[in-house]
């Protein structure tokens, strides 16, 4: 990574940038993102945690251009990268808008930074590279970058660095430019959640890690996880519930919850769907589960179903693609995804069993999964396409969710008119 940073900083040099500021994520102990949207309804443009993240925001808010250099993690950004960016939303406001096709939100600075994401990767993978492209694209996109450049670099062409990093930031791609239309979105969502599985095999156990990080009782992942343990446990499995939070550190908690997920015959994530894939404290849970896969030979499946507060679940394809990277890289076989657009219609704090209207189809999705799943088979296509139905039109959806923000601003005490504030200057 070393070599990396300054090959990017003299490339930055070199095309007159005048101040370049590194930020080393290994040395800072940095909060994650509890999902409560305080930065938004609360301290409108700030965070309520105060560490180090602060000052990254700030940087990120003066900068014209923001490199991101990492290790390539399954298609996407590290835990610890990831720890920082999902902090990063108060740099926009939550009102929704439509760019590109979907719905984003809007923009709280006038001058947002370009955006760029350098990967790296011990030998070339075009599936990986594409991803890696797509997410720096959708970051790019809801951040309200004006231009956008990605590239991942490997150790097979190390002489080539210089030139690729040169010509990332040389890029000036207008993010969302390759998204004309929906329908071909679609498709991409529908082609990443299909399962990979041709055996069949016999599934007893099931090990279910619901990724939100926030209060448990409180999150729409918990509600849909629960769901899904109770109908596997109808189906005569025996279902194990896991939360995000029990990977916080890199202890004894986290060594033992990774170990018991990996040893399960099945695997199910369900997450919230942060800045375009997993949140830092999933991604964390499947580097743990990828480590103690290794000691593992058991043949196992794995499920992702991933939830968004947008209306379309097209948002959650590239979330898709990195959890069947994952499954590849831990030995596991993609037994498909769920994607679940419109989230905020779903009552967290009631069983989704007891809900209905507009949540009709995630709950006749899960049935349809799990009888799949319990058979020792994958995620059908019915149930990939029954979960993936819009709960409302989008622009009912996107009025509807305008006027939440502001009611929970109201309950906060704080002004309407500071959702749009500019507490950076």
């Amino acid at each position: 990574m070393h070599r990396l940073v300054e090959l990017t900083r003299a490339a930055l040099l070199g095309q007159g940038e005048s101040e370049v500021r590194v930020v080393e994520l290994a040395t800072m102990k940095l909060a994650y993102c509890q999902g409560e949207f305080d930065c938004w309804v609360k301290t409108p443009g700030l965070c309520r945690a105060h560490d180090g993240e602060h000052d990254i925001v700030q940087a990120v808010h003066d900068a014209e251009r923001i490199v991101l250099i990492d290790a390539v993690t399954f298609g996407g950004h590290s835990s610890l990268l990831k720890r920082a960016q999902d902090r990063m939303i108060g740099l926009i406001n939550p009102f929704f808008e439509k760019r590109a096709a979907l719905t984003h939100h809007g923009a709280r600075y006038e001058r947002p930074a370009s955006f760029y994401a350098l990967g790296w990767s011990p030998r070339p993978d075009a599936e990986l590279s594409r991803t890696w492209r797509d997410l720096a694209d959708g970051n790019a996109l809801n951040m309200v970058a004006p231009r956008v450049g990605s590239v991942v670099v490997d150790d097979t062409t190390p002489d080539a660095w210089p030139q690729a990093i040169a010509e990332m930031l040389a890029s000036t791609e207008h993010p969302g430019s390759r998204i004309t239309r929906r329908a071909p979105l679609r498709e991409e969502l529908l082609q990443a959640a299909r399962p990979k599985v041709a055996a069949v095999s016999p599934v007893r156990t099931a090990a279910i890690v619901v990724g939100s990080a926030k209060v448990k009782g409180t999150s729409v992942s918990e509600n849909l996880a629960r769901a899904l343990a109770g109908r596997l446990a109808k189906a005569g499995l025996d279902p194990r519930l896991h939360f995000a939070t029990e990977f916080v550190h890199e202890g004894a908690t986290a060594r033992s919850a990774a170990q018991a997920i990996a040893a399960s015959n099945l695997f199910i994530l369900v997450s919230p769907l942060y800045v375009d894939s997993l949140p830092s404290l999933a991604t964390h849970a499947l580097e743990l589960v990828a480590a103690a896969r290794e000691e593992v030979a058991t043949p196992a499946k794995f499920v992702l179903l991933m939830n968004c507060g947008f209306p379309e679940p097209e948002q959650n394809r590239t979330a898709l693609r990195i959890g069947a990277h994952f499954a590849d890289a831990a030995g596991y076989q993609w037994a498909g995804g769920l994607a679940l657009g419109g989230g905020g219609v779903v009552n967290p704090r009631v069983p989704i069993d007891e809900q209905y209207g507009p949540r009709e189809h995630i709950k006749r999705a899960l049935d349809l999964a799990v009888a799949g799943l319990a058979k020792g088979g994958v995620v059908p296509e019915e149930a990939i396409v029954a979960m993936a139905e819009s709960p409302l039109p989008d622009v009912a959806y996107r009025v509807m969710g305008d006027l939440g923000w502001r009611q929970q601003a109201w309950k906060q005490g704080v002004a309407q008119r500071d959702l749009r504030a500019r507490p950076l200057g």
